[in-house]
């Protein structure tokens, strides 16, 4: 049979290169004298491995066997971090990416320890050429940059990030200026500062956020976005900016046309939840994903509790409403009071 690929140009050849895995492209060398060199210019580096210490010696092999003149536009890093692990590498590591112009940098660290905490992150914060950043078990506070400058990042995602404070979380929100993607998941403040507010982001287009611990204060700074979904939503009962049992105020929503809404328990008050879709006035598609909705209704207290939230519904004036999905309804058994909707 005629081998078509290896006779294609090698800047083909590294871009179909770049959608591998950096130990899948590297074993393609084995194939060819056409193939030997060609992953050493691809622009995509993916590492990941559960075992450090095979980790370690993959990424420093790759790095520095890789044509230095080559940008490296992605740069993924997943790994458990140990007791043997030295914060330096990763360093070392980041920082040849972002020498090399790196537009898309992915670092996952499942710790077994709380080491991340001494990993040096200034480099990330002050490069010029990232456009997306995802930050994965990385513990964020004021001495880990001096300063935040990311004038191209669009796209910022955090999960299971530690911050020293809000105050932190606030720099690294506006030293993104032209941010148009934010997904926060498992975000914690270690000093809970209470009276920190965030303002918007105004070239904010989606936003994946969850209601525990940043909640309300967030939902003001992502209110000019066109698509939103909220996580835990149960949470929306319980705040954490400071307001105790005050009801929240929620912001008006001009542009908003999708959201979401995930509860991981049910609930049976969906007072807030219709609080929010007031302020929606262009919305055009809603998602509800709540576990069991419907389900175990039997019990009368529980189904005076749920029948208290239709007013509210019947309340919710969308106009521009298109389309509604409710994920994982099971229905429930009972029969409608008189006088009330069926």
């Amino acid at each position: 049979m005629v081998d078509r690929i290896s006779i294609l140009p090698d800047t083909i050849l590294s871009h179909i290169l770049s959608f591998l895995s950096t130990k899948e492209a590297v074993a393609t060398s084995v194939l060819s004298k056409t193939w030997y060199p060609q992953w050493r210019s691809v622009s995509t580096l993916d590492f990941e491995d559960l075992n450090y210490s095979r980790f370690l010696h993959s990424v420093y092999r790759v790095i520095l066997a890789r044509d230095h003149n080559q940008p490296i536009h992605k740069f993924r890093l997943r790994f458990i971090a140990r007791h043997d692990i030295d914060a330096t590498d990763i360093y070392v590591w980041v920082n040849a990416a972002v020498q090399r112009r790196v537009h898309h940098l992915e670092l996952s660290i499942l710790y077994q320890f709380h080491l991340t905490r001494f990993i040096n992150l200034s480099a990330i914060f002050t490069c010029r050429t990232l456009v997306i950043l995802k930050l994965n078990g990385l513990f964020l506070k004021p001495c880990s940059f001096s300063s935040i400058d990311l004038p191209l990042v669009k796209v910022l995602h955090l999960e299971c990030v530690p911050f020293a404070e809000r105050g932190v979380f606030g720099q690294l929100l506006y030293g993104c200026p032209v941010l148009e993607d934010i997904k926060t998941k498992s975000i914690v403040f270690i000093n809970q500062i209470t009276d920190r507010k965030f303002g918007i982001l105004p070239k904010l287009v989606r936003a994946d956020i969850s209601m525990y611990n940043t909640n309300f204060l967030l939902v003001e700074a992502v209110k000019n976005v066109e698509f939103l979904r909220i996580h835990e939503m149960e949470h929306m009962h319980h705040r954490h900016d400071g307001g105790g049992k005050d009801p929240f105020v929620f912001p008006e929503f001009p542009n908003l046309t999708h959201i979401e809404l995930i509860y991981n328990c049910y609930v049976y008050d969906w007072s807030q939840a219709v609080g929010l879709l007031k302020h929606c006035p262009k919305l055009q598609v809603l998602v509800i994903n709540q576990l069991h909705i419907g389900e175990g209704l039997e019990d009368k207290e529980e189904l005076v509790r749920a029948r208290k939230s239709f007013p509210y519904v019947r309340k919710c004036n969308l106009l521009c409403l298109q389309k509604v999905y409710l994920n994982d309804y099971r229905g429930g058994k009972g029969k409608a009071e008189q006088g009330e909707d069926q």
